[in-house]
């Protein structure tokens, strides 16, 4: 059985970026972090869920993940482990909620055990402009 795994991950901690088969940059995207209300909130958060996905370019974005992962997939060996990551600026909001909705897309093939991991969503939020772009 061929493994998809889906890496969260925030560009402003002080950790090497994940080993990726493709790497996805969500930075584009407007930060929930700017919103006072959601700010201190994560992924896990409905709120923050509805606000990544309503951003402008997140859908594309995901649509491009998914697309990716598949054509990855196809091009694997049998039984291989692909792994797609995606980054934003502390990991808490737009790339893992991009990574667990795009796992759940996939999530559907019984030859195929998809993996959304977060490795940033615990850490304490940063301050502003950490992980920026031109950081």
């Amino acid at each position: 059985m061929s493994q998809l795994q889906i890496v969260s991950f925030g560009y402003g901690h002080l950790k090497p970026r994940p080993s990726a088969d493709l790497m996805f940059d969500a930075r584009h995207l407007i930060d929930p972090y700017l919103d006072p209300a959601l700010r201190d909130l994560d992924a896990r958060d409905p709120r923050v869920q509805r606000a990544v996905l309503r951003t402008p370019g997140a859908q594309a974005l995901l649509a491009t993940m998914v697309t990716a992962g598949y054509q990855l997939l196809a091009q694997a060996d049998e039984g291989a482990t692909v792994t797609i990551a995606v980054g934003c600026g502390g990991g808490r909001h737009r790339a893992p909620v991009l990574a667990a909705r795009a796992a759940a897309q996939m999530d559907h093939l019984d030859e195929l055990r998809v993996l959304a991991v977060h490795r940033d969503l615990d850490e304490p939020v940063l301050p502003a402009g950490a992980g920026s772009v031109a950081a």
